[in-house]
This record gives structure tokens, sequence and C-alpha cells, in this order.
């Protein structure tokens, strides 16, 4: 990377006219010059396409990209394929940045020898003024520096959060490995972070708040709906894949962790049942509680020992998603709560006895050992 490597920002665009003059203002005004601005129109139907078009009248580093409707994976996917810089960005268009951002990224990137650099974030309200949060994504003070194994664990465990506006990598990493986001998902960015993350060489961490994260009601993530809890599970499950494909090592590391994700994603459904009575697919219902008993028997034949909150919501599961328990599921909550306690002592059982097991074999090959090493001597 050179020394003023030119930065692609890539903004999807769609039914923001009312933040997207102040988004678009803050990347235009970096303090870093050397940008290659990539605004993408996605069929947006209110006033952003000319809005779009007058800021590339205006400033000769802004180019437009106007196309039919397909979603934020779907915009980001046609910025990625005309972006020509040597590091990517990618910015919401409701948010707002520092105006050092890129500045910084690029400096930490040169200083670190790094292709990915991280940085703090804040939130703010539809009219921009701060709102209090508390994201573990921000819990570090100083500088951090991480190998991929490591940044893909603080990941998976929510240490790191999963929005792509959250870090700036170089252009290789998306470029040389065929990457892409998922089309007609939410949970986009949690779906392949770790892709990214995963082939990268170093990834630095900066203490400083450098974006500013938009809570607004017509955001994508502002409401619950059936989906939703579906393509969370389908984002872990292309998580999971691209780690135990790409670091074999961190398996039994993610078996844990995905076990943990399911029971709690589930107990999400069960619990928004109860409060608006949606509607969940059956099937989909039936796929989630399929997956989490494999991963209990996976952890229970590893001879692991799984965190009792993690067992009280896998035992709400395997009642929740009964047949037919999303039509009277309020009903039933009582029932399952006291099945919720039976199974939990068997199963906190099974795995005390999978480990006294596996103590008991390794006692015997010490004793074993020691016997033969008494009778050479």
């Amino acid at each position: 990377m050179g020394e003023r490597p030119l930065v692609s920002v890539i903004v999807p665009i769609y039914k923001v006219e009312r933040y997207l003059d102040e988004c678009v203002s803050g990347i235009v005004n970096q303090t870093y010059r050397n940008l290659e601005i990539i605004l993408v129109d996605d069929g947006s139907p209110d006033d952003c396409p000319r809005m779009c078009d007058e800021w590339a009248a205006k400033d000769e580093r802004i180019r437009v990209i106007h196309k039919p409707n397909g979603g934020l994976s779907d915009a980001r996917n046609a910025g990625l394929a005309q972006a020509t810089g040597d590091c990517i960005y990618f910015v919401d268009s409701d948010d707002a940045v520092a105006p050092n951002l890129v500045e910084r990224s690029v400096d930490t990137m040169r200083e670190y020898e790094a292709d990915l650099v991280m940085f703090k974030f804040d939130t703010i309200s539809e009219n921009g003024k701060p709102l209090l949060s508390d994201y573990k994504h921000n819990d570090f003070d100083e500088i951090v520096v991480l190998t991929p194994q490591e940044a893909l664990k603080a990941q998976v465990k929510a240490e790191i959060d999963g929005y792509f506006w959250s870090f700036m990598a170089t252009a290789n990493i998306y470029k040389d490995h065929d990457f892409s986001f998922p089309v007609g998902r939410k949970i986009e960015d949690m779906a392949r972070i770790c892709n990214v993350i995963g082939e990268a060489t170093l990834i630095v961490r900066i203490p400083e708040v450098l974006y500013h994260y938009r809570l607004r009601g017509g955001s994508i993530m502002s409401s619950w709906t059936p989906q939703l809890p579906i393509d969370w599970a389908k984002a872990a499950d292309d998580r999971e894949e691209y780690i135990v494909s790409r670091y074999p090592e961190l398996k039994t590391f993610m078996t844990m962790q995905q076990l943990t994700f399911f029971a709690n994603l589930d107990y999400e459904t069960i619990r928004q049942s109860l409060n608006a009575r949606l509607g969940i697919d059956p099937e989909e219902a039936d796929r989630l509680r399929r997956r989490i008993e494999g991963l209990e028997h996976d952890v229970i034949d590893a001879g692991e020992e799984v965190p009792e909150s993690t067992s009280k919501l896998i035992d709400m599961l395997r009642d929740g998603l009964r047949d037919g328990v999303t039509d009277n599921v309020a009903d039933n909550f009582k029932e399952m709560r006291e099945e919720w306690h039976r199974i939990s002592a068997s199963w906190r059982g099974s795995i005390r006895e999978a480990r006294e097991a596996k103590e008991e074999a390794r006692e015997e090959a010490r004793i074993a050992r020691q016997i033969q090493k008494a009778a050479v001597e």
C-alpha cells in the first residue's frame, strides 16, 4: 500500500433523503482527500436519486450508480464491483462519520502494517442527539492488535460487533477471495464479517469514536418480524461454515459458541411470540430445534461444560418449539418453565458424567504409564 492509497467509500442509498446530505457531506469533507466515493442509489423512490446526482456534479470524486431496488446487500455488491481503491470502506447512508475517520484508519494501517483497522462508534437519535449506549465492542481503551484467529473469536463472542461500517480493510481482502454479501436477507454484516476478518493478516483496533450510528424508526433493524430469527440463524451458519473451513483448529470453539447462540436466538423467538403473537413457520422452528439438538450432542461427546444459562435456554427451546406451540405459546409457557428445570438437571448430569468418565480414563492411562515405567526399571 502506497503513502496515499486510494480509499473507496461505498454508500448504499434507499429512502434516506432526510439524512443523505449530512452523510455525504461528512465523507466529502474528510481530512483524507484521496477518496473514490461511490453512491449507490438502490432504486430509492424519494428525492435521493436527484440528490446523489447533485453531489456528483459538485465533487469529481463522487460516482453514482442508479439501479433497481435489490436491498442493502445487492447495493453493496454493486458498489464493490466498481470500486478501484486500495482500501474499501462501507458507510450506511443514514449515519454520520467523524471527519478524520479515513485518515486515522489509513495512518494506523501504515504504522502497524495492518490490513484491517477497527474503531469505536456511538449512537445518535433521528435528530442527531447523542444516545446512551453500552456496546461490548467499545470496551477497550488502548490500541489492540489481533491475529485473525483472535479477532474471529472476539467477533463470535460478541466482543467485536458485526458492522461493516465499524472497520476499514484493504481491497485485496474482498477482491482476492470472491467476496459478496448475501442478497435477499437481513443480518448481512454478521453473515460475512468473519470472511473479511479471516482473510486479514493483522487487525488493529483503535480506541477512538469515529462513527455515529443512527437509531431511527424506518431502519432495517428497527422492527422484529418472524423472518428475522431465521436470517439470524442463516447468518450464524454462514459464519460457522467459513470459520471451520478456514481455521479447522477453531471447530470445538465454534460448536460451543453456536450452541449458546442458537439457544439465545430461539429464546428470543419464543419471547417475541409471547409478546406480539407473531406466527412462526413450523418447519423453520423444527429446523432450528434439530440444529440445536445436534450441537448439544456434539458438546456432550466432546465432554465440554455448558454454562447453566445456556442449558436452561436449550431446555426451553426443546419444549418451546414443539409442533403447534406457536398457536398457544402463552398457555404452554408455565409448563415449559416446569419442564425447563427438570431437563436442565438431566443435561447437567450428562455433562458431569461425561467429564467424570474422561477424567477416569485419564487417570487409568496415568497409572498404566507408571506401571510400565516401573516394569522397565
